[in-house]
C-alpha cells in the first residue's frame, strides 16, 4: 500500500487548512482527466473521498484518497514532497518506491 512521508502529510495537512477545508478533507490522487496511466496522476485537494476511493490515514492526522484505479499501481510507493524554494507552501508531491528496512536475499 501507498506510504505517505511525515513531510507530505504536513504538505498536505497545511493545503487543507490554506483552502478551508473541513475535518477530514485530503489528498486525493486519481489518474488526470483523459489520459492512459503512463501519463499521470493527478492531486487535488477533496472535502472527502469520491465514491469507491481507498482512504489512507497518513502520519499527523493528514488523510489521502486513491482513486480505485491507482490502488495497484501505488502499492509499495511512498508519497513525498520535495521543496521547491519558495517557503513552506511550494513544494512539489512526488512518488517514488518504498525505502527497505534491510536488504532482502533470494534463497
Amino acid at each position: 500500500m501507498l506510504t505517505v512521508t511525515e513531510a507530505a502529510a504536513r504538505a498536505i495537512n497545511s493545503l487543507v487548512t490554506k483552502n478551508q477545508m473541513p475535518p477530514g478533507a485530503g489528498l486525493r490522487i486519481a489518474p488526470q482527466s483523459h489520459t492512459t496511466r503512463a501519463e499521470g496522476l493527478g492531486l487535488s485537494i477533496a472535502a472527502r473521498p469520491a465514491e469507491g476511493d481507498t482512504v489512507l490515514d497518513a502520519p499527523e492526522g493528514a488523510k489521502v484518497f486513491l482513486a480505485s484505479t491507482v490502488v495497484f499501481d501505488l502499492h509499495e510507493q511512498q508519497l513525498d514532497v520535495e521543496n521547491l524554494g519558495a517557503g513552506e507552501d511550494q513544494v512539489r508531491f512526488f512518488v517514488d518506491r518504498q525505502p527497505r528496512d534491510s536488504p532482502t536475499t533470494a534463497q
